[in-house]
């Protein structure tokens, strides 16, 4: 079992590489730096003030972060900007796909003129136009 000057000498090497738990206990600083200087205030009353418990709310949850990410050895986390490419994609592709369903002239732009509107009609208008009309005599 680990001496408690081991586990010490640990989390301080942690707390000095580990960024991601700087970072949260300098946002919990702040918060309640910010909380202080609001309590601080004659007129406001701190045990009514929503601002004042959005701050302490805050400053608790950045603390619990950084004790949990200092015990765990987390990181930060990695940006993901695969998923995002992939959404901004689908929606543009989705947009495409609308604009070309709604307007006969983009989807005769992008797919010929001679691409038929419709089945029915195309044949209907085709057969009219190859053979004459028969001629009554």
């Amino acid at each position: 079992m680990a001496s408690k000057r081991d586990r010490a000498g640990t989390y301080a090497q942690r707390l000095i590489e580990n960024e991601y738990v700087q970072e949260n206990l300098l946002r919990a600083a702040d918060s309640l730096r910010s909380a202080y200087r609001r309590a601080g205030k004659r007129r406001v009353e701190p045990t009514r003030d929503e601002k004042l418990r959005r701050q302490l709310r805050d400053a608790a949850l950045s603390l619990r972060e950084a004790t949990s990410a200092l015990q765990s050895d987390r990181r930060r986390p990695k940006r993901r900007r695969g998923r995002r490419v992939l959404v901004v994609l689908a929606v543009g592709a989705g947009a495409a796909a609308a604009v070309i369903a709604s307007n006969e002239g983009v989807r005769n732009a992008i797919f010929g003129d001679d691409a038929p509107a419709d089945v029915e009609g195309a044949t209907a208008s085709a057969t009219a136009t190859d053979s004459p009309a028969p001629v009554a005599t």
